[in-house]
């Protein structure tokens, strides 16, 4: 009998119930099967766009029409599309996160969690916000609607500018505040999402919209409260077309989810073992972006305690793991943006910033680790397996160095998942070996088999499909 070995399910609970894993890689899944429904692809790598110097990681990262500003240690800057970098300013803080947004009339606003300051675009002009009603403490800052949006950290209050605010002596109201009504928690931040604004507290996210009232512009919408608070600041995301996605904290239950958010409505998208993957995570310090490539919507979300990143596929509706180097870290983009048509992230551990890019096999140069765990082939009695067989993308070696000759490494498990035999190692074809089909032969007899395939070659990576043939 021929089985084939992987699917899209994921590690479960207990690896006697799923062991199934893909690491830096994830899934295409055709509408009508050709030669196979199911394929693997290998995750974008990261190619060096610019250097900012050591330590501290990337800050923040906003665009402005052909010009990225960043913020990392004390110092703001503007970059090219080149990676020409120029110092505009200095921040008072020089770590933790930033939030950065401009008010589309060449005015950007940042907070750090200490102070505000106001960029100006034609003049090169940076300065401390001075006025005594400006909330310094607000640790995020969004626009809307005409307005800079701050919240009041340890309240559910939030704070309009002026409108259209941009002299830095004299921006705020202090009775130009509202507070989140429907539950009595504390806002974690305010997030612009499409004509509405969300209020996220830690226990519920209520949506507000600008009515155009005379004496305080925005109002509760009717309806619109989702009864799940935001786990952390910065693990919120525009997502797709039009979708919010988040790390969700049920306050009455007590566990995490992501969770996709469509008008004022929900859905949970990490399944039960996901979810219970993530409640194993420190989660209050988890960061999340979504980027789009080769058709995928993606969503990226890191522990940094737990030194784990997870990526989610819009499109199937699947998870993979995300790692970086042999050691398996958490991948090194801490934030993304989108910048002239091509996705950047910045370093969580220095200031370095990438470009993400499809078709780069290697992290700057870092292998990249792809594997792939199969799901259980097992029966009453031992069976035997004659041959496991992969039908991948061939031809794809390098002329020179790492790559020339790209190998695959099986290891069999016989206990269900839970100890690994010797590696055994395969080529999966030099260049122009386009037939090339990888196999291994007589691996033995169990009552429940378990495959693992992995490769650090940094080549394409596209799995057709893997097969076992078995007898009793």
């Amino acid at each position: 009998m021929r089985y084939p070995i992987f699917g899209v399910g994921q590690t479960g609970k207990s690896v006697d119930v799923a062991a199934q894993r893909r690491l830096n890689l994830y899934m295409d899944i055709e509408p009508q099967e050709d030669k196979t429904q199911i394929s693997l692809h290998p995750t974008p790598g990261l190619e060096l766009l610019v250097e900012l110097g050591a330590g501290g990681g990337i800050r923040g990262m906003h665009t402005v029409n052909e010009i990225m500003y960043v913020v990392h240690l004390a110092n703001f800057y503007e970059i090219s599309a080149a990676g020409v970098k120029t110092s505009r300013g200095t921040l008072t803080t020089s770590r933790g996160r930033v939030s950065m947004i401009d008010n589309h009339a060449g005015v950007i606003a940042i907070q750090d969690g200490t102070n505000g300051y106001f960029y100006t675009i034609s003049s090169n002009t940076f300065a401390k916000i001075t006025d005594s009603a400006h909330i310094d403490t607000s640790k995020t800052v969004i626009y809307h609607d005409g307005y800079f949006i701050y919240t009041s950290p340890g309240t559910g209050q939030f704070f309009l500018s002026s409108p259209d605010a941009t002299n830095v002596a004299s921006m705020m109201n202090a009775l130009d505040f509202a507070t989140a009504e429907k539950d009595p928690d504390d806002l974690v931040r305010v997030f612009s999402s499409n004509t509405e604004i969300m209020l996220c507290g830690s226990e519920s996210i209520e949506f507000w919209n600008n009515t155009g009232a005379s004496d305080f512009p925005y109002a509760r919408v009717v309806g619109g409260v989702i009864q799940l608070g935001l786990a952390a600041e910065d693990a919120i995301t525009r997502f797709g077309e039009g979708s919010t996605m988040l790390l969700a904290k049920n306050s009455l239950q007590g566990e995490v989810e992501v969770i996709r958010i469509d008008g004022f409505t929900h859905t949970t998208v990490s399944n039960a073992s996901m979810t219970a993957e993530f409640n194993t995570y420190t989660t209050t310090d988890a960061t999340a972006f979504s980027y789009q490539k080769e058709g995928h919507s993606f969503f990226q979300i890191s522990f940094p305690t737990d030194n784990k990143s997870w990526l989610y596929d819009g499109e199937t509706n699947l998870w993979t793991e995300l790692s970086y180097g042999p050691a398996g870290a958490r991948h090194r983009a801490e934030m993304g943006i989108n910048f002239l048509n091509k996705m950047y992230v910045g370093d969580y551990e220095n200031g370095n910033i990438y470009k993400l890019t499809s078709g780069v096999y290697t992290d700057t140069g870092v292998p990249i680790v792809r594997e792939l765990v199969g799901r259980h082939i097992f029966d009453e009695g031992p069976v035997r397996v004659s041959r496991l067989w992969m039908d991948l993308e061939g031809g794809v070696g390098l002329v020179s160095g790492q790559g020339v000759d790209p190998q695959m490494t099986l290891e069999v498990s016989k206990d269900g998942g839970h100890s690994w035999g010797s590696e055994k190692t395969r080529s999966m074809g030099k260049i122009g070996e386009y037939r090339k089909r990888v196999i291994w032969r007589r691996l033995g007899r169990a009552y429940d088999f378990v495959f693992r395939l992995r490769t650090t070659d940094p080549v394409k990576t596209t799995i057709v499909g893997a097969w076992v043939d078995v007898a009793g």
